[in-house]
Order: structure tokens, then C-alpha cells, then sequence
């Protein structure tokens, strides 16, 4: 039968099982953990001490950046520190759960551009404060905190529940969770940070907040694509498809021949066509052709 042929079946959309970037990240973020313990137990350093390599190499510091290793304003976002898992625990479950809103509210490239955005101006604000230290920056923290700092500004009245501590609850609204990690990232700044009293990198996170709040007025807020569309932005697409096929298949074409012979002759030199150069390079002639014949030859 004409439909049997497999250049005229129909294909399921590829789009639709594509990855998510935010469980690209997760993934990512949680192997190079594993293999930074596992460098840590197989290639331990001196005396059984941390294997530094990716360390020297990857996280953000002074030095690595006096030393010119540019790179590590991004690549410090996927490490963390070996020496607890709850510095990983904090960072994906913050990316999990507001990725997991964000990313189909501003599609794959814009997410990608908030959260690297986020780590890189998050790193640059942390060498702006130690330009000429050496201790070395480590998390995805700063990028977390962009999509915070996004999230918290695009839905500010509504309640949200989180686990204080990992335990208890706690209801508040966005704006009010901003302001209070703000306020707490430029007290801890000014008071533990900068005098050296603090392991935390509270500059990197203000840096991320920073882009969060940029990227929100200036980049979200402006464009039409997507205020207009509010949060539905990968519905409206395939309903707009939906509509054009429906147009399309209410044009109809004459098909001029005078017998099922002819007809047939029509229907080898199209599917021959079909087969050499694929069921693209048909015309709307052609493609009318094969409908009719198959309800004509069909019967």
C-alpha cells in the first residue's frame, strides 16, 4: 500500500525528548563531586591529605586568576567543597526547584544565559574583594542565587514553603525571602567576609543576585516575547503550528487524470522521486497527486 513505505510514515517530534538543561546541569555538577572524592581516595594528596588537582586548576581564586586561568570564573560553578555533601545538597536542590519553574518560562538559552551569567559576574565580584588572596572559591552558589534573585522578583506575592534547616517549615513570600538574603549577603559581606571570619563566599552570592535583579528589569521585562506571553510561552508555540496545518489542509488542487493507468504511472515516477531525493522535494501537485491516488487506487 502507498502509506506502508516508511519515507511516509509519520515521526514522533525529537524536541520532545530532549534533556532539560536544568537536569543537564544536576547531572553534570553532581559527576565532577564524584570525581573530585574519587581523585580524593585514589590519588590522595601528602600524608593522605585532599588531591588538589582540580582545585589548581578549576576553582576561582586570586591567584588561579593572576595566573591568567580565565576559565575558572566558569568552571568553579560545577565544583564543590569534598568536605561536607550538604554544600552540593544546598546548591541542587535550589537549582532543582527553581529550575525546574524557570526553564520553561524563559526556554533553554535564556535559562543557560541567567545561571552562567550568575557565576561569572558572582566570580568576578568575589576576585574584585580578593584580588590578591589564594583561597580558592568552590559552588554553584553565586549562579543559584541569580535564579533567586529572577524568581523571587518575577512572582513576589506568591507564598512559597520552605524547609528551615531541612526541617522546618517556613511560608514566606518572594520579596520578602530577597530582601532578607540580600540584607543577610551585605551584612556577612562587611562583617565576617571581608575581615576574614567567614568561609562563605557572600560577594559571589551578591554578585548572582545582582544578575538576577539585571536580568529581570532589564533583559525579562523588555522583551514582548515574553511578557506578552506571560508563562505559557512553549504552549502558545505548538497551538500556533496546530492552527497552520488545519489551514493547510483545506487547500485542495485538481488532479488532471483521465485513467487509473495514468494514475498509476504518476504515482511510480512520484514515489521513485520519494525515494531518491526524499518526500521534501515534492510539490503541492505531487503531494495532491499521491492523496488522491491513494483514495482512488484504494478502493
Amino acid at each position: 500500500m502507498l502509506y506502508d513505505r516508511p519515507y511516509m510514515r509519520q515521526t514522533s517530534d525529537p524536541a520532545s525528548k530532549q534533556t532539560s538543561v536544568v537536569t543537564t546541569l544536576l547531572v553534570l555538577t553532581i559527576g565532577i563531586f564524584v570525581l573530585q572524592q574519587m581523585l580524593n581516595v585514589f590519588f590522595p594528596g601528602v600524608g593522605g591529605r585532599e588531591n588538589y588537582f582540580l582545585t589548581d586548576w578549576f576553582a576561582l581564586s586570586g591567584q588561579n586568576f593572576r595566573e591568567l586561568k580565565v576559565w575558572t570564573v566558569f568552571s568553579y560553578a560545577f565544583m564543590h567543597s569534598t568536605q561536607t555533601i550538604m554544600h552540593l545538597i544546598g546548591n541542587m536542590l535550589g537549582l532543582f526547584f527553581i529550575g525546574r519553574i524557570l526553564e520553561p518560562l524563559l526556554g533553554k538559552q535564556q535559562f543557560l544565559l541567567l545561571y552562567f551569567s550568575g557565576a561569572f559576574v558572582g566570580g568576578l565580584t568575589y576576585i574584585a574583594f580578593h584580588f590578591n588572596g589564594s583561597n580558592p572559591v568552590v559552588g554553584a552558589s553565586a549562579a543559584v542565587f541569580a535564579l533567586v534573585a529572577f524568581f523571587c522578583l518575577r512572582h513576589p506575592e506568591q507564598p512559597i514553603t520552605l524547609l528551615l534547616f531541612f526541617v522546618l517549615p517556613l511560608t514566606i513570600k518572594p520579596k520578602w525571602l530577597f530582601r532578607g538574603v540580600l540584607a543577610y549577603s551585605v551584612f556577612a559581606l562587611l562583617f565576617t567576609e571581608l575581615p576574614g571570619n567567614a568561609h562563605v563566599a557572600h560577594s559571589a552570592h551578591l554578585g548572582g543576585l545582582l544578575v538576577g535583579v539585571i536580568y529581570f528589569r532589564y533583559v525579562y521585562s523588555q522583551q514582548p516575547s515574553f511578557t506578552a506571553a506571560g508563562s505559557r510561552p512553549s504552549v502558545e508555540l505548538p497551538q500556533w503550528f496546530k492552527r497552520t496545518k488545519k489551514t493547510e489542509r483545506n487547500i485542495s488542487y485538481r488532479v488532471n487524470r483521465t485513467s487509473p493507468e495514468d494514475l498509476q504511472k504518476e504515482v511510480d515516477r512520484i514515489l521513485d522521486k520519494i525515494n531518491s531525493s526524499g518526500f521534501g522535494s515534492l510539490d503541492h501537485n505531487e503531494k495532491a497527486t499521491l492523496d488522491k491516488a491513494k483514495d482512488i487506487l484504494g478502493k
